[in-house]
This record gives structure tokens, C-alpha cells and sequence, in this order.
């Protein structure tokens, strides 16, 4: 059922106002671990707008997370803090839609920080690239790597926040594409399909996913 407040019921879906994100992150749970990169793109009908920042996560980063992303101690260090950069990541995503590759996870670690620095919950609509990828691809894996080489998207540097969000980018193109040709052409059939929601979408139950 589509809320009568929604502002996008009959919004073509590439119109749509979306803002793509990822996080670096220095474990998989927001109540241990912190955030050490973040990075957002536009990708609705305007300018593409990008933000990028290193993250100083006021804690360690595991030598196995720096294994992963490249991300150091050094690196991080004197960068801003989340409480700083907080009120900038929420008036971006402010009137959009907030797309990554595993809402889920994003989510839990903006949606706390959110209510620790500014004092109120997250709240704004969400589509979640996995849960499309695991909808409608029929892939042997989804993680991002995999869902963008099957659209002929070549991922560089991977676990680096900007280079992930400009894959998912270019999947959130290619999904909407596939989502026109199944009949799904507006902001109000993501909704009637289960695919954009208030908040984040349910999580899926599955293995850890990695920082």
C-alpha cells in the first residue's frame, strides 16, 4: 500500500532522486565498530554530486580490514570525525532516495550515528541494490564485485568507498532498465513490489557481510 504522503507515486523511475552510498568500516557491527569512509553520489535526473571524506573512526582499524580496503591507521588519522561529518551525510541524503549494495548494513551504522549526534532516527526511503540483484539476476553470488561484472561494469578499487558507490551506480542504472521492462516504471511500483521502503527493508538473514 503506497502511503498518501509518498511524493513519488507517479515519479518515472529514472527521475527518481537517488543517492547512492558506501561505507568503509572498521568491523560489521555499528555498536563495536566505526566508520572510516564514506562516500555519496547523485544519480537522479540532475548533476552528478559527489562527497568523499576518510572518517577518523577514534578506535583501531583491524589489520585485517586494512588487508581489505587499504584504509591505515595513519591514513585516518587528524581526518574529520562522524560527529563532524554526520550533518553533512543527512542533508545530502535529505528529499532522496538512499541506495547501497546492502541497506541493511549502511543503514545500522548511519541510523545510530544519527541518534547519537543529531538526536533523532534516519528516516527516509531506501532501495537496496543486493535485494534487487537476489530478486531478479539468479547470480551464483550477489556481492557487488559479481552483480557489476555481470552488467559488464568493471569495479576499481574495491572496498573503497567511492569506487563501490560509482558500481552501484552504474547497477542502479542497469536495474532500473530491467525493472521498466518488467512492467516496473515508477516510484509507486517499487512500492507495490516491495522494493523501495520507508527506512531500510527487512534485513535477510545471511553471513556477515564485510566491512
Amino acid at each position: 500500500m503506497i502511503p498518501p504522503d509518498f511524493p513519488w507515486t507517479n515519479t518515472p523511475l529514472h527521475e527518481l532522486p537517488f543517492v547512492v552510498l558506501d561505507l568503509e568500516t572498521t568491523g560489521i557491527e555499528p555498536s563495536t565498530s566505526a566508520i572510516t569512509e564514506v562516500a555519496m553520489v547523485t544519480a537522479g535526473p540532475g548533476p552528478e554530486e559527489i562527497f568523499d571524506t576518510l572518517i577518523d573512526p577514534q578506535q583501531p582499524i583491524p589489520p585485517e580490514v586494512v588487508k581489505l580496503t587499504g584504509i591505515t591507521d595513519e591514513m585516518v588519522r587528524g581526518k574529520p570525525t562522524l560527529r563532524e561529518v554526520m550533518p553533512i551525510i543527512v542533508s545530502i541524503l535529505e528529499g532522496s532516495i538512499f541506495v547501497s549494495h546492502n541497506v541493511p548494513f549502511d543503514w545500522g551504522f548511519l541510523d545510530l550515528a544519527s541518534r547519537e549526534y543529531l538526536g533523532k532516527p534516519l528516516r527516509m526511503h531506501s532501495l537496496c541494490t543486493l535485494r534487487l540483484a537476489r530478486r531478479y539476476l539468479n547470480l551464483p553470488a550477489n556481492k557487488l564485485a559479481m552483480v557489476a561484472r555481470s552488467f559488464g561494469l568493471d569495479l576499481q578499487e574495491a572496498h573503497r568507498a567511492l569506487a563501490d558507490t560509482q558500481a552501484v551506480k552504474g547497477i542502479l542504472r542497469r536495474m532500473l532498465d530491467l525493472l521498466h521492462s518488467k512492467g516496473i516504471k515508477t516510484g509507486g511500483d517499487l512500492v507495490r513490489n516491495d522494493l523501495l521502503f520507508l527506512n531500510a527493508p527487512p534485513p535477510r538473514p545471511s553471513g556477515p557481510r564485510r566491512p
